[in-house]
């Protein structure tokens, strides 16, 4: 069984839209997927049209107060063949200082995966945009991420925070995720998008998919629908990027993984070629981006450059009590 989280720090660079497409094709070319929705807003839940049964949801297979009288199995909804989904709601929320003081904290949805009874090729995890016990615990659970940028310098950033939580998971406890980025949202009709993409590639090369997930306006229709958008159709640009991203992720990022794990620095290395980008990037020239470009607004970063999350990490993963000083640095999800 392999468990993937799909992260990053940045919300609105296709981290839901890819966990469901991505388990939908997987779904279809007969892998049995357990989706995890282990966000408290609930979009893969929602997007997936389930309704979630307040009283037995993920919350309660993952939370302190709920330990032995829910676990995964009685959670899971199913989507359609070969495809489950572990729904959320808003309640998730109050996991994180549920949390706060719990001995083995990090390790509550790893021990709900271990318990599960049902058989599952892949989980796919599909984390808040935020860094907290929620995101830890899926990254604790998971031996790979997928990463989305979407062409943003916010997004960059998002993936150097995440893989430096990783690189803090692997210190303190010694599991390591193999990280991918994963560019999401592309608009090869712009100058700035594929300039964008060229130098993505070059600098980060073997930790960045091949496959590229085209802007494509049927992947915002199927959220009214509540299905994956091959179902929704199976001529959707959106439909034929996920299944060539299902076919990577079956065919040779496991293998590579496999075989380059004991050599490769995984996520310091990630870690490492996203600071570097940030740090060397340049804008691109005025002019070599198309008129429209030119009067785009620009995006709001809710998060600071440099974060305070530090201090709740590290202790989080050495299973030490958060004192209040650390608690008032931890940034509002």
């Amino acid at each position: 069984m392999r468990i993937i989280a799909v992260a990053n720090q940045k919300g609105g660079c296709g981290k839901t839209t890819t966990a469901i497409n991505l388990s939908s094709c997987l779904a279809s070319k007969g892998q049995k997927v357990l989706l995890i929705d282990f966000d408290p807003q609930s979009h893969a839940t929602m997007g997936l049209n389930i309704d979630c049964d307040p009283e037995q949801n993920i919350y309660h297979a993952v939370s302190p107060t709920q330990t032995g009288r829910v676990g995964l199995d009685d959670v899971v909804v199913p989507v359609k063949e070969n495809f489950d989904i572990a729904p959320s709601d808003t309640l998730l929320c109050a996991v994180e200082q549920e949390l706060a003081l719990v001995d083995g904290r990090e390790k509550r949805l790893l021990e709900a995966i271990a318990r599960l009874e049902k058989p599952f090729d892949f989980i796919i995890v599909d984390c808040p945009p935020s860094i907290g016990h929620l995101s830890f615990n899926a990254l604790r659970a998971a031996s790979e991420a997928i990463l989305p940028i979407d062409m943003s310098l916010f997004s960059l950033r998002g993936i150097a925070k995440l893989t430096d939580m990783m690189v803090m998971i692997k210190n303190a406890s010694g599991h390591e995720v193999t990280p991918r980025a994963l560019v999401t949202m592309f608009d090869a009709r712009t100058r700035y998008s594929q300039e964008v993409l060229e130098r993505v590639r070059e600098k980060f090369e073997d930790k960045v998919f091949h496959t590229v997930i085209r802007y494509n306006i049927r992947l915002r229709e199927t959220v009214d629908h509540g299905l994956p958008v091959g179902d929704y159709d199976r001529h959707a640009i959106g439909q034929r990027d996920y299944e060539a991203l299902s076919e990577e992720v079956l065919g040779g990022w496991h293998k590579d993984t496999v075989v380059e794990i004991e050599a490769s620095p995984g996520a310091e290395e990630v870690l490492r070629t996203a600071r570097e980008y940030l740090d060397t990037m340049e804008p691109v020239p005025m002019s070599d981006m198309d008129p429209e470009s030119e009067t785009e607004s620009a995006e709001s970063f809710p998060y600071p450059t440099r974060s305070n999350y530090s201090a709740m990490v590290s202790a989080i993963a050495c299973g030490a009590p958060l004192n209040r000083a650390d608690e008032s640095e931890e940034p509002n999800n």
